[in-house]
């Protein structure tokens, strides 16, 4: 590894404490929240649960009656939403239903499987305990408890707990604005047919987008460049019409003839990593008009792997998103085989997940093409395999499931 190479961690942190984030917030129904980057906290309007509860089917009673083989006198029932109006006295107990609200009088719940049912007579046929089988009022949640912070991103599940909590609607920061472009004379999209010269069609717009999009961006396809130095110039004028934020592009950032992004965009920042060996960064132009711009390799996994590792928890930073929140997550897990290297650098492999012997282990795919999108298709996870050369089946390495980065 040379020494101006930088580990993923030390780009990550070296490009984050230049950037600053977004301002710009609104208000959001929460049933549309899902992936925004919360702009305050939430907090809990009521206790949750907001009475003791059952959390059994079965019979409420008093402790004091619940001697094993004691006989109550069933006077009545309680069901979730449907309370019991009265109140359990000495000798009595309630058929309560798990959620129905505890009666006045009550302090345990005997479940049904150690009941006796006759007629209206419950006999108690097992050890009952203080507070037994009751979910107490304000368990999980206290009103005014903070619920979630600011700068978390929202899953499926905070949702649900926001609106446990009282919300319907919450503050978000505004949705980050994200340009992707292609650079490349040989490009073309699918929609318009193969063309003479021009013999790959781009799957790496489709697919940045399709990252942002599942990060929660709002995103502008600004199309493929020419391999012209006033075709980049161009686009990069056209992504501060557009008032973007942010534009990621994918090509040009080697130093071959055609290779104009760092000579124009931006200054290259080489990582100890393969597929990808560096990025381009850079801040372009001013006022309104500015915005970050990154510029990844060309080969769809070298892209892939370094917008994934480096560029998206930029952009969550750049949302106000906590640092924690988009950090994906990672494994050590053993290999299934002995694996060579490079000595000095990261190679982020694709791998299989393999069941063996009671345990995973992974599998590096045969093909490891940086340029083939068909190992991350065909992988279940990315393997750090490096710094060092040679590895023993059985090693333990750092593993990414790749579902973890979508």
């Amino acid at each position: 590894m040379a020494s101006s190479e930088l580990t993923v961690a030390d780009a990550v942190a070296r490009l984050r404490a230049a950037l600053q984030p977004i301002a710009g917030t609104e208000r959001c129904a929460l049933a549309d929240a899902s992936g925004r980057v919360l702009a305050e906290g939430v907090h809990a309007t009521l206790d949750v649960p907001a009475m003791a509860n059952a959390a059994m089917d079965g019979y409420a009673l008093r402790l004091a009656d619940a001697a094993p083989g004691a006989r109550l006198r069933v006077v009545g029932r309680a069901l979730a939403g449907h309370p019991y109006a009265g109140r359990v006295s000495a000798g009595e107990a309630v058929r309560v239903m798990t959620g129905a609200a505890l009666p006045d009088g009550a302090d345990a719940i005997l479940m049904q499987e150690d009941a006796r049912l006759a007629g209206d007579t419950v006999e108690v046929a097992g050890a009952v305990t203080p507070g037994m089988h009751i979910r107490p009022r304000g368990e999980q949640l206290r009103a005014g408890d903070t619920v979630l912070p600011r700068g978390r991103r929202l899953r499926s599940y905070d949702v649900g707990l926001a609106a446990a909590a009282g919300a319907a609607q919450v503050g978000v920061m505004r949705r980050l604005r994200v340009g992707v472009i292609s650079t490349g004379d040989e490009l073309t999209d699918p929609q318009q047919g193969a063309a003479p010269g021009r013999a790959q069609y781009d799957g790496n717009r489709p697919m940045l987008l399709a990252a942002l999009r599942r990060a929660g961006h709002d995103t502008q396809d600004l199309g493929i460049v020419a391999d012209r130095e006033d075709a980049l110039r161009a686009a990069l004028a056209a992504a501060g019409e557009a008032r973007v934020d942010v534009l990621i592009a994918s090509g040009g950032v080697a130093q071959g003839d055609a290779d104009f992004v760092r000579r124009v965009a931006g200054e290259f920042i080489a990582l100890n990593i393969r597929p990808g060996r560096g990025l381009v960064h850079g801040r372009i132009g001013d006022g309104a008009s500015a915005f970050q711009f990154f510029g990844l390799p060309g080969n769809p996994v070298a892209a892939y792997v370094m917008h994934r590792l480096v560029v998206a928890p930029l952009l969550a930073h750049l949302t106000g998103a906590d640092e924690r929140t988009d950090m994906p997550l990672t494994l050590r897990l053993p290999l299934a085989e002995p694996a060579k290297t490079r000595g000095g650098r990261i190679d982020w492999r694709r791998v299989r997940l393999v069941q063996r012997d009671g345990g995973l282990v992974i599998e590096p795919l045969k093909l490891q093409g940086s340029a083939m999108l068909l190992t991350l298709s065909g992988g279940d996870a990315l393997a750090a395999i490096g710094p060092g050369m040679a590895y023993e089946a059985g090693e333990l390495v750092e593993v990414i499931p790749l579902d973890a980065l979508e």
